[in-house]
C-alpha cells in the first residue's frame, strides 16, 4: 500500500469550517508520517465523481473519506454527498475505505455498517491512533509495492517487452509455501534497474527472475523485497 484519496467537502457549513481543516491537517500528516502518499480532488476542482475523479480514485490503494456537515444553498447543514460518492465508488471497487463521521451526521449510505471512527472535537489524538493502527491492517491485509534493485543493471539496457523479454517474481509465504511467478515491471533509472512487485506483505520473500533474449537470469536465493537488491544469474 503506497498511496490514499482523501475525500472532504469543498463546501463546508461556516460552523464546521476550522474543525474540518484541522481534521484534515491531522489525517495528512499521520498518512505521510507513515510512508504514505495522499490524493485528492483540490486540484480537480472538488467537482461531481467525473471520469478524472473516478480514476485518481482508481489509482489510490485505500480511501479515507472525512464525512463532515456540508452547506446547502440556503447555507443549511447537510450530508457531503461527493464525499459520500466518492467512498461508495471505493467501496464498489473493493478498495480499503475508512470514514471519520462527525458527530453531527449520522452513518447513511453504502458502507454504513463498515467500521468508522466517530469524531468531535477534541477526539483528535484517539483518530490519530485508530488511523494508524488502521493503515497497519491494510498493509499487512493488502501488502504494497516493492522495488528491489536488479544487478548486472546492463541487462535491463537492453530489456524489451516487445521482444518477448519478461521480469517475473516468485512469492514465498512467512510459512514457506511457494506461489507461481508472476509478472512484475522493469523500471530503468540512472545507475540502477528496478524491479517494481505490487502488493508484497511484510515477512514474504521473492525470487526474481528475467527471461530475456531466450535465455533466464535468476535469483540464486529469496530475498526481502523491502531490503537492499539482488543480483541475477544465467541459468545453464
Amino acid at each position: 500500500m503506497n498511496s490514499v484519496f482523501l475525500s472532504y467537502t469543498y463546501r463546508s457549513h461556516p460552523d464546521h469550517e476550522d474543525e474540518l481543516e484541522r481534521l484534515r491537517r491531522y489525517v495528512v500528516r499521520v498518512l505521510e508520517a507513515m510512508g504514505l502518499r495522499v490524493l485528492d480532488g483540490v486540484d480537480l476542482g472538488g467537482r461531481p465523481l467525473d471520469d478524472a475523479l473516478r480514476a485518481r480514485i482508481a489509482e489510490a490503494d485505500a480511501l479515507v473519506a472525512l464525512v463532515t456537515p456540508q452547506a446547502d444553498d440556503a447555507g443549511q447543514m447537510i450530508q457531503p454527498a461527493f464525499v459520500l460518492s466518492e467512498f461508495s465508488y471505493a467501496e464498489g471497487l473493493q478498495k480499503p475505505s475508512f470514514r471519520v463521521l462527525h458527530t453531527a451526521l449520522k452513518a447513511v449510505g453504502l458502507g454504513a455498517g463498515n467500521e468508522y471512527f466517530e469524531y468531535k472535537p477534541g477526539t483528535e489524538a484517539d483518530l490519530i491512533v485508530k488511523l494508524m493502527n488502521t493503515v497497519a491492517v491494510w498493509r499487512r491485509e493488502h501488502g504494497r509495492a516493492a522495488r528491489v534493485r536488479i544487478e548486472p543493471d546492463t541487462l535491463a539496457t537492453q530489456y524489451d517487452e516487445t521482444e518477448g523479454d519478461r521480469c517475473e517474481f516468485q512469492v514465498i509465504s512467512q510459512t514457506g509455501n511457494f506461489q507461481d511467478f508472476e509478472r512484475g515491471r522493469l523500471v530503468l533509472q540512472p545507475g540502477a534497474a528496478y524491479a517494481v512487485l505490487p502488493k508484497m506483505r511484510d515477512g514474504e520473500t521473492v525470487r526474481l527472475r528475467l527471461k530475456q533474449g531466450g535465455k533466464i537470469w535468476q535469483s540464486r536465493h529469496a530475498i526481502d523485497p523491502f531490503v537492499g537488491g539482488v543480483r541475477l544469474e544465467e541459468k545453464p
